[in-house]
């Protein structure tokens, strides 16, 4: 019944929500929502007698500052029984403002509601108990919400009391798979869990750590581009993330930020399931990034000798001079090589990104293990290749799931199941 001004959908006149709202009444309904600018507002003593009334402010384009966002309440408390207000935020500052402007209305002792609309207006939602406010809004079903950031009832319903808030941190997060993951561990497993995602900006990190505090999460995982410069903002690392030098996971413990990477453990277990035991055996990584770090730990925990190359020489160097039994080696010298292991760590192959090989196929034979971080597609050119010339062949599927299953724990304490996180992935891919 929201006026289209205010960003719903209904086109009727006034008169029509005047008869559906006396009707209302008469049912038994307790509050009706109407708009700030609403002339049915002078109706309150007379034909709209009988019920509460929650004064709303929607604003679907930004976030003002926390003193003009308890203005816009104070004004609506003034025309109403409960001010409401619902603003689009549109970044981790504009999201800290509404908490900041929710703590500072609180201060009266009167009923309201104050939420975001958009990607991050879904933890003022969930977390709404966290901000102080008297109540939220949902959708009656998943996939019927009236507004962006609105959360269906059931899972609201799920997430009443204490619960575990994790999510996301990185940007962009469009084609992020870890919520599909994340939220059906939860579903199978009973917790009261809800894992969300939070698009920040570099310069937005230690207001996202704010953020986490305030509304009591329980920790987040960490991609591009923040993996590294994340690291100066926590308290301590556990081996993991110190030897890589990346993080992927923050687990927040009495009040501290500590930094884990999962991705060596995802990588180690997608290894082992195609039977790379390590010692003995030589590895040929390519690429110099993010997930090139986690391959190469895990080759070096394994005992492989383990050669890097990268179309940067020098990205390759600097790399392996981080590990022990590491090298580089030149793309040219890497062809002519007999490797037992072969990774590729570049997009190269990744839908969206060039379909060519990273690297000459003279690299493969067969008896090979050779893996592809990528996971979408499901079979890139280069494992079709490697396939075709008779090697064991693993996608980045079985790193991703792994790396995530032990982040769950890390959260949680709690184990999931590989095949629940595998085919929630897949439910998304495909």
């Amino acid at each position: 019944m929201r006026t289209t001004q205010q960003g719903g959908g209904f086109i009727g006149s006034e008169n029509d929500r005047l008869v559906f709202f006396k009707s209302a009444i008469k049912g038994g309904f307790e509050f009706i929502d109407l708009e700030h600018d609403s002339p049915l507002l002078d109706k309150r003593a007379s034909d709209l007698k009988g019920a509460k009334i929650i004064c709303s402010y929607h604003d679907l384009k930004g976030t003002p500052p926390p003193n003009t966002m308890v203005d816009i309440l104070v004004r609506c408390a003034a025309k109403g029984d409960v001010p409401k207000a619902a603003f689009m935020v549109g970044s981790m500052s504009a999201l800290l403002d509404l908490i900041d402007a929710a703590r500072l209305f609180s201060f009266t002792g009167k009923d309201f509601s104050l939420m975001g609309m958009g990607e991050l207006g879904e933890l003022t939602r969930i977390c709404a108990s966290e901000l102080g406010v008297g109540f939220t809004y949902a959708s009656l079903e998943r996939g019927k919400e009236a507004a962006p950031g609105q959360v269906d009832l059931q899972t609201m319903k799920r997430l009443a009391g204490e619960r575990i808030v994790t999510g996301i941190v990185g940007h962009p997060l469009s084609h992020s798979l870890s919520p599909a993951m994340h939220n059906a561990a939860f579903a199978t497993l009973g917790l009261p869990g809800r894992y969300v995602v939070l698009p920040t900006m570099d310069h937005e990190l230690e207001t996202l750590l704010q953020v986490a505090v305030e509304l009591d999460m329980r920790g987040f995982n960490v991609t591009i581009p923040h993996k590294v410069s994340i690291l100066p903002l926590l308290d301590r690392l556990d081996a993991s993330a110190e030897r890589v030098g990346a993080v992927n996971t923050v687990l927040i413990e009495d009040g501290q930020f500590i930094g884990y990477n999962t991705d060596v453990y995802g990588a180690t277990m997608a290894l082992r399931s195609a039977g790379v035991e390590g010692k003995g055996t030589t590895a040929l990584v390519i690429g110099a990034g993010g997930a090139s770090r986690a391959l190469v730990c895990a080759l070096s925990d394994l005992g492989a000798r383990t050669f890097i190359c990268n179309r940067t020489k020098e990205k390759a160097e600097s790399l392996a001079r981080s590990f022990k039994n590491v090298r580089s080696i030149e793309m040219a010298d890497a062809q002519k090589e007999n490797f037992d292991v072969v990774v590729n760590c570049t997009p190269l192959g990744m839908k969206g990104f060039p379909d060519e090989l990273p690297i000459g196929p003279e690299v493969l034979r067969s008896g090979q293990v050779v893996m592809d971080t990528i996971y979408n597609p499901s079979k890139t050119r280069f494992l079709a290749e490697a396939e075709r010339k008779g090697a064991v062949i693993i996608n980045g599927e079985a790193m991703l799931v792994n790396q995530g299953l032990k982040a769950f724990e890390i959260f949680t304490s709690k184990q999931a199941s590989y095949e629940v996180m595998l085919n929630a992935l897949r439910g998304v891919l495909y």
